[in-house]
């Protein structure tokens, strides 16, 4: 073989090479694995590199994203033309959103308006042109916390006390659990404790309820809700404290930081004038 031909051989493997390398390629794809039911926005990036001749309108490059493996776009983008959204995200997002100030790569992304349960699900970013083409693949949930907390106890005629902790309102389907003790440092988790979870209007309406017997009640308990919800870190707690020859012996009490509902707080002080009037007759007399 002439050093000629050789020569040739290695310019057009050093080519086809180059342009393995230096094609369209998505660099990075960007998608929050989980938010907030009614968040004000969630931002969908999608990072790609292209070649100088990549950039011309004759290249044929086409941004679209797909949706939970649909055949069908809910997003396309061709430079030069308005982007559009369809199927499930028609009406949904901020057209005008630019990821970039380059023309190639201005509308790469979703800017997804105040996003919703429903919109949990696996995303793709596709970018081709008339020779090649990449695409990545990254899951986003979307999770509504509980609209409301509570947790009671109801009498038995089995010697004891039903605790129960109920959550309205919660998606995707979440973890409950109870635990019972005198310090809230150190709690035992109450395994027997069933758990009832329904379905409805698309989210979850959860209740576990767990049984303490009488002699368990024979000085102050503490009942802790624990409330998760699978892939987020989100966590809610919701205590219960249980005092002996009190007028109002069950208070409930929440732990997650929010504000507490007017009818604990209405409990949280009856209880403590039942504790500090009896104290004040005491020195009066």
């Amino acid at each position: 073989m002439s050093a000629t031909l050789l020569l040739h051989v290695f310019t057009l493997l050093s080519l086809f090479i180059s342009s393995a390398i230096e094609g369209v390629q998505i660099t990075g794809l960007f998608v929050p694995p989980e938010i907030q039911n009614g968040s004000d926005h969630a931002v969908l990036d999608c990072e790609y590199s292209l070649r100088p001749e990549e950039l011309q309108p004759s290249s044929g490059l086409v941004v679209k994203w797909f949706y939970n493996n649909s055949p069908a776009p809910v997003y396309q983008w061709i430079p030069g033309n308005k982007p559009q959204d369809l199927g499930v995200l028609k009406g949904r997002l901020s057209l005008e959103y630019r990821a970039s100030q380059h023309n190639g790569t201005a509308h790469r992304a979703l800017y997804i308006l105040q996003p919703t349960t429903d919109l949990s699900g696996e995303y793709k970013c596709a970018v081709s042109t008339f020779h090649e083409e990449d695409f990545m693949i990254k899951r986003m949930l979307v999770y509504a916390p509980e609209r409301r907390i509570e947790v009671f106890q109801t009498k038995t005629e089995l010697q004891g006390v039903n605790v129960s902790c109920r959550a309205l309102g919660v998606f995707p389907e979440p973890k409950m659990v109870l635990y019972k003790g005198n310090d809230i440092k150190r709690m035992t988790l109450m395994t027997a404790a069933n758990l009832e979870s329904v379905l409805k209007d698309g989210s979850y309406d959860v209740t576990i309820t767990g049984f303490l017997h009488d002699e368990e009640l024979n000085s102050p308990v503490i009942i802790d809700c624990e409330l998760t919800i699978p892939e987020t870190s989100y966590i809610r707690r919701k205590l219960m404290h249980y005092y002996p020859g009190r007028a109002l012996a069950w208070i409930a009490e929440d732990s997650g930081g929010a504000s507490l509902p007017v009818a604990d707080l209405t409990s949280g002080l009856l209880s403590l004038l039942s504790w500090i009037l009896p104290v004040c007759w005491h020195i009066l007399t």
